[in-house]
């Protein structure tokens, strides 16, 4: 349990309220699922396809989104735990010769305490009825724990468990691990940068299809500068996505199933690539005609295989995210939180999302 969970039974617990008192509409805007990526700290620089948006559109218009997220992170393996506990620092930052100890285990170990933020700059150009490019420019940035004390006091205030964060000083950002070969260590706060733009395609069937709208996918996200340090692997991945919405009044489910192409990064020995599955399902419920609560979970695959001292870090990776949506005019907004609810030593603890999307030209 973490602080998370207090922040979803609040929403739901809005989110409710306001269904309840809403009146009944003829027509129901749904956006599609919350465009969220991965943010955990061992999957963040491949390519994570955006779950697909139904947003309709005239023929050469375009829109512009600008997608913020920022996540707070604290993650160990088990023999860096049991290390922390025995050393003479606690409350402490680790030391460089707390990151050479734990780089010299003679086993598989990992430590990250980090926050990150993202903002993925997308623009849409509508080619025809059916078709539709964009390219996406991510910023990414990184944070010293603003958000530890909060975390901290939620723990302590309903009894939970701190998972190893009273064993170190908060506000850090250090990040050291040795997993399988790959190795690297960061004890102080690095800068951000842009990552790797990815481009894509999108087609949606002109029809549904046993009363479901049908989105299909093409993407890839190119390393145009090389390997840079949390800002790029250096490698090209490829990806393809396909999206389903079934809408019915103020109701709408969406599946979507995605796969991709991971070329490796550090975190992975150099000679590392694999296919990594996704999969998203998600609940809409209109509260009024252009807003929208929605639920979706995110079940993926980690890009660590077969760590056999850090399994952990191997597990699948399982989130929820619960938010709003709104279109007003020609801006659409949405607003989400993020929690962790499964295998909690490789995803973050907590994050938060919002999207802002401009469309110049109304939907038909």
């Amino acid at each position: 349990m973490t602080a998370g969970r207090g922040c979803f039974a609040l929403l739901v617990i809005c989110f409710c309220g306001s269904a309840a008192s809403a009146a009944d509409q003829d027509e129901w805007n749904h956006p599609g699922l919350l465009r969220g990526r991965d943010l955990t700290p061992f999957g963040l620089f491949r390519l994570d396809m955006l779950p697909a948006h139904t947003v309709d559109a005239r023929q050469d218009s375009f829109a512009v989104e600008v997608l913020t997220a920022y996540q707070n992170t604290f993650v160990m393996s088990d023999n860096v735990r049991e290390y922390l506990e025995t050393r003479n620092a606690i409350r402490q930052p680790l030391s460089r010769a707390d990151a050479d100890e734990i780089l010299s285990m003679g086993r598989d170990a990992y430590y990250v305490d980090a926050e990150v933020g993202l903002i993925d700059v997308v623009i849409h150009k509508r080619l025809s009825t059916w078709w539709t490019s964009y390219v996406s420019l991510p910023y990414i940035g990184y944070g010293r724990g603003v958000l530890d004390n909060t975390i901290e006091s939620f723990h302590d205030a309903v009894g939970f468990s701190q998972q190893g964060r009273d064993l170190v000083a908060r506000n850090q950002f250090q990040m050291v691990y040795n997993v399988r070969g790959a190795s690297f260590s960061q004890l102080a706060q690095t800068p951000g940068g842009w990552g790797d733009p990815v481009f894509g395609f999108r087609y949606s069937l002109p029809e549904p299809r046993y009363g479901w709208d049908v989105v299909f996918e093409l993407a890839a996200k190119f390393a145009i500068d090389g390997e840079r340090f949390l800002l790029s692997t250096g490698r090209d991945d490829y990806g393809t996505q396909l999206t389903l919405q079934r809408t019915w009044g103020r109701h709408a489910a969406y599946i979507a199933g995605s796969a991709v192409y991971y070329a490796g990064g550090p975190e992975t020995p150099a000679d590392e690539h694999q296919i990594i599955p996704t999969a998203l399902l998600g609940y809409g419920f209109g509260i009024t005609r252009n807003t929208t609560a929605i639920l979706q979970a995110y079940a993926s695959r980690s890009t660590v295989q077969d760590a056999e001292d850090v399994e952990e870090l191997t597990e699948n990776k399982y989130q929820l995210s619960i938010g709003l949506q709104q279109r007003v005019g020609h801006v659409q907004w949405s607003l989400a939180i993020t929690e962790n609810i499964s295998n909690f030593s490789n995803t973050p603890d907590i994050g938060a999302q919002l999207g802002l999307a401009y469309f110049p030209i109304a939907r038909r």
